[in-house]
């Protein structure tokens, strides 16, 4: 008799792919290997979009397509620094994809919430605006979208009792990405530091991690019972 041999299903295999991907891409950081990091840094966010393609539901679907967009921008960003600006652009339209599957789930305004938010957008982009240049507008539009999908994120919190962990998700998700994306300016335009790079990166995909974690095929695209 034969004994069977175990297999991955899809899930695992793609984590250990993505995971091995992104301890090269770390490596290949912390020793300044520019090739290491260029055919290495998509793949992680790609193994997220494809353990999230076989779900149909169009929240899943919005945030595939932010994943699939996020990760042209990495390939962007590494490819040359002359391709900042559309790296800026693809990631502009990632926020916009997660944004809208966001909204698609809750409708409510919940304005106190901007309050944080927009401190947090402010505040940053004061940090950074002496150093930006040029890019000072593209960075203040890209800080407004980063911020309203942060809202968003955060106004899913207590909206949908059968299934808080996906909305806790969604909104830690979101504040990982904008956390690194702060980390991501700064390294760029104040102070170059390979250890920020590092963290900025173990936050950048911990975040769309949680950000994809919060899609699941058992969720509805609108949530229900929105109170005024």
């Amino acid at each position: 008799m034969i004994a069977s041999v175990p297999t991955l299903n899809r899930p695992s295999w793609l984590a250990l792919i993505g995971v091995a991907f992104a301890a090269v891409f770390l490596y290949s950081t912390a020793t300044g290997d520019p090739t290491g990091r260029l055919v290495t840094k998509i793949v992680p966010v790609l193994c997220l979009s494809l353990w999230l393609l076989p779900r149909r539901n169009a929240n899943a679907r919005w945030i595939t397509l932010g994943l699939l967009l996020s990760a042209v921008g990495d390939f962007c960003l590494e490819w040359a620094s002359s391709w900042f600006l559309t790296g800026l652009a693809a990631f502009l339209l990632a926020h916009l994809a997660y944004l809208t599957a966001f909204v698609r789930l809750v409708r409510r305004a919940r304005l106190t919430l901007l309050v944080p938010v927009a401190a947090f957008g402010i505040g940053s982009f004061r940090v950074l605006e002496f150093s930006l240049g040029d890019m000072t507008i593209p960075v203040a539009l890209y800080t407004t979208v980063i911020c309203c999908m942060l809202w968003r994120a955060w106004a899913l919190v207590g909206e949908h009792p059968r299934e808080p962990q996906k909305a806790w998700s969604a909104a830690l998700g979101a504040t990982s990405f904008a956390l690194s994306d702060t980390l991501v300016a700064w390294n760029r335009f104040v102070e170059p530091s390979t250890t920020l790079a590092l963290l900025l990166m173990l936050l950048y995909w911990g975040g769309q991690w949680a950000i994809a974690a919060s899609a699941s095929a058992d969720s509805p695209d609108i949530m229900p019972a929105e109170r005024p």
